[in-house]
Formats: C-alpha cells, sequence, structure tokens
C-alpha cells in the first residue's frame, strides 16, 4: 500500500491538453440555440468554464429531458 512513484530529473514531463486554439469560435448547439465559443488564451479563468459544451452534451444525449418534462 506504501508503492511511491519516484520522479527523477532526467525524465521529460508531459504537459496538459491545450485550449482549442484553431481559427475561429467553435459553435455549440445549446437548448437556447447555436452559440460560438472562443477561447481568450491570455485569461486564467473563464465565467463559463466548460459549461457550454456540458449543455451541448445534455440536448444531444436527451439526458436532460427526463429531468423538465
Amino acid at each position: 500500500m506504501n508503492d511511491f512513484i519516484l520522479h527523477t530529473a532526467d525524465k521529460t514531463e508531459t504537459t496538459a491538453l491545450a485550449p482549442f486554439s484553431g481559427p475561429g469560435p467553435v459553435p455549440v448547439d445549446t437548448f437556447g440555440g447555436r452559440v460560438h465559443v472562443e477561447w481568450d488564451l491570455q485569461a486564467a479563468v473563464t465565467p463559463l468554464g466548460q459549461l457550454p459544451f456540458f449543455t451541448e452534451f445534455l440536448q444531444v444525449s436527451g439526458l436532460f429531458d427526463p429531468w423538465v418534462i
């Protein structure tokens, strides 16, 4: 149970996935219609975070419908 993982200096560290940095906004279908999400690469945080993508997931999957009907 006391297995430790040692990280030595000779190994290269992996970096986290970079946010989408492609050209233009990303279209996201929500219950209120289509919105376009743009990344601000200079911002540390955003007001909505990943909420537009979660909203699209709920709409496309139909998982939200049983809650409101």
